[in-house]
């Protein structure tokens, strides 16, 4: 005759079956809860605490600190009953996406508190993601001191070129003007006659004789008697 393999149930405090109200509770089957934490399905809902603990382990979501969380099946990512109620209702079959990963069909399962094997593995994971992180930080500061310096080599540049121009302008001959010429006055008042002008002209013409000899015309002798 075979041995009967029956499957036992944790020994979980009912206090711990149950919402402790960190969320309102909105359509959370009770009954269906209970049985799930207590078929090791789910986590118990212990009372999240505030200050950090070393036993115990941290929701990425509500920051509280548990005894032990529920594991993502896609990322192992840790996270409380609660919140993960939040996103996923024991009721609905609608496939969500991981918070995480953001893989879809997003499902968690409980393995109970973390070994210490699992912690020194998740320690040196986290460890790694924080010196990738400061190499990233290190790689942009240095990329942004290279655009500074790019920057003020490109100022110095455009100054000594704007302080060159002006010796330079210095050395070449200056530039001489052409002035059109302008008539004097006097030529211009000389070929310019006036109608009085005209008049005076013609007086001393009959006083004096023909135009082209200015000398006075000779006074008749005197008839002696």
């Amino acid at each position: 005759m075979g041995n009967k393999v029956t499957r036992r149930c944790s020994t979980v405090d009912e206090r711990y079956t149950r919402l402790q109200g960190l969320y309102p509770q909105r359509g959370v089957d009770q009954k269906k809860l209970r049985r799930l934490i207590l078929d090791s399905k789910l986590a118990p809902c212990f009372p999240g605490e505030e200050e950090a603990n070393a036993d115990f382990e941290e929701c990425p979501i509500c920051f509280l600190s548990y005894p032990s969380l529920n594991r993502s099946k896609c990322c192992s990512k840790g996270v409380c009953t609660e919140c993960f109620l939040q996103m996923k209702s024991p009721r609905t079959a609608r496939s969500i996406q991981c918070p995480f990963c953001k893989s879809y069909n997003y499902g968690v399962e409980y393995r109970g508190v973390k070994s210490l094997e699992e912690k020194g593995i998740e320690a040196a994971e986290e460890q790694k993601v924080i010196e990738a992180k400061i190499r990233m930080r290190k790689r942009e500061i240095l990329d942004d001191e290279h655009r500074e310096q790019r920057k003020e080599e490109g100022c110095h540049a455009s100054r000594a070129t704007t302080d060159v121009l002006p010796s330079s302008r210095l050395l070449e001959p200056p530039q001489q003007t052409e002035t059109p010429p302008q008539e004097s006055a006097t030529s211009g008042m000389s070929d310019r006659s006036s109608p009085r002008d005209d008049l005076d002209s013609l007086w001393i013409c009959e006083e004096y004789g023909s135009e082209g000899s200015l000398a006075p015309t000779p006074a008749p002798s005197a008839v002696t008697t």
